[in-house]
Order: C-alpha cells, then sequence, then structure tokens
C-alpha cells in the first residue's frame, strides 16, 4: 500500500508530462498563408556560410542540407555574406530544372572572391527563411576561386518558394536603393 502510494506522484507527473505531446502531435499542421487566401510573405533573408572542418563548438554549427537525402556539415556560425551584399537575384531556368543567381555588390564580390580562393574543395552552405522555418538550401562545393562576383546554386525548395526568395530579395535591394538615393 505504501509503495503505491510512493509511486502515485510519479504516475501522475509522467501522465502529465505526456497529455501535451499527444495532444500537440494530434493537432493538425496550421493552414499556410496560400490555404487561408492571403499572398505568402516573400522571402528577403538569405545567408552563405563557408563549410568548418573543424569541430570547434563555440565557433561552428552542425546543419543538415537537404530533406530527402539529407547531408551533414559543420558550418561557422557566422556567415560569410548575406543579403545586404546582394545586387541582384535570378531564377535560371536550364533544361527544365531551376537554378537561383545571386550577383553580389562589389564588396560582396570580394568577400566572395577572397573566400573562395582561401577555401577552395569546402562547400559553402546557403541558408533562408521560408515561413518561420530555417532551411538549408543548398551546399555547392567551392571548385575554383570565384572572381565574377555570381553564386548559383540548385536549391532544395520548390519553384514557388524559390520564386519567393528572388522576388523578395530584388524588393529589398529596391528599397535600400531608394533609400540610398534619398
Amino acid at each position: 500500500m505504501n509503495l503505491a502510494l510512493n509511486c502515485l506522484p510519479l504516475l501522475l507527473a509522467g501522465t502529465l508530462l505526456a497529455a501535451p505531446t499527444a495532444t500537440a502531435a494530434s493537432r493538425p499542421n496550421p493552414p499556410s498563408a496560400e490555404s487561408k487566401g492571403r499572398k505568402p510573405k516573400p522571402v528577403n533573408q538569405v545567408r552563405v556560410h563557408v563549410e568548418n572542418r573543424h569541430d570547434l563548438p563555440e565557433r561552428t554549427l552542425p546543419v543538415q542540407v537537404g530533406r530527402s537525402d539529407p547531408m551533414h556539415f559543420t558550418v561557422e556560425k557566422l556567415p560569410i555574406l548575406n543579403e545586404v551584399h546582394i545586387d541582384r537575384a535570378a531564377l535560371l531556368e536550364e533544361g527544365g530544372l531551376f537554378r537561383v543567381q545571386l550577383r553580389f555588390n562589389r564588396i560582396g564580390a570580394r568577400i566572395l572572391e577572397s573566400y573562395s580562393s582561401a577555401a577552395a574543395g569546402r562547400h559553402l552552405l546557403i541558408v533562408t527563411d521560408i515561413d518561420g522555418e530555417s532551411r538549408w538550401l543548398a551546399a555547392p562545393v567551392i571548385r575554383q576561386r570565384i572572381s565574377d562576383g555570381s553564386l548559383a546554386f540548385t536549391p532544395d525548395a520548390s519553384r514557388e518558394e524559390m520564386e519567393r526568395l528572388v522576388r523578395g530579395l530584388n524588393e529589398a535591394i529596391e528599397k535600400r536603393r531608394k533609400r540610398w538615393l534619398n
């Protein structure tokens, strides 16, 4: 009898802890902006990180690129490039497939050239935030120095998501230009 009374608080705690998990798992996903009839928000952030082959937890971050067949990398926590360095974004068609091309401004082009010459053989990892979810889109290998100021990659994302990214980046670039001119 004493044993049953002693175990009662543990049993209650276990039940209470398991209950929210069960209800959260059975709860349907919140409706997306598209299903509510609203236009989805543009995606206007992109970060480029460099693969790091040293396991220094204070400076690195483990990431996973790809959803169906994920690849695992360790990257520098601080990005080398972001949307401020982008001069223009475009969606390119090639043989029924699409790629995203980021053309960097003068400073971004110099940063890209510097890192690509120093980090040949490593990956550049591209991340963005789509509908509140951080998504690692691609991990192109640096094969040689990138001196033309442009980075093209095939993303692990839908065409619609990448159209939103390109549109959002270009709109943000235009806003910045107008602000600088005024």
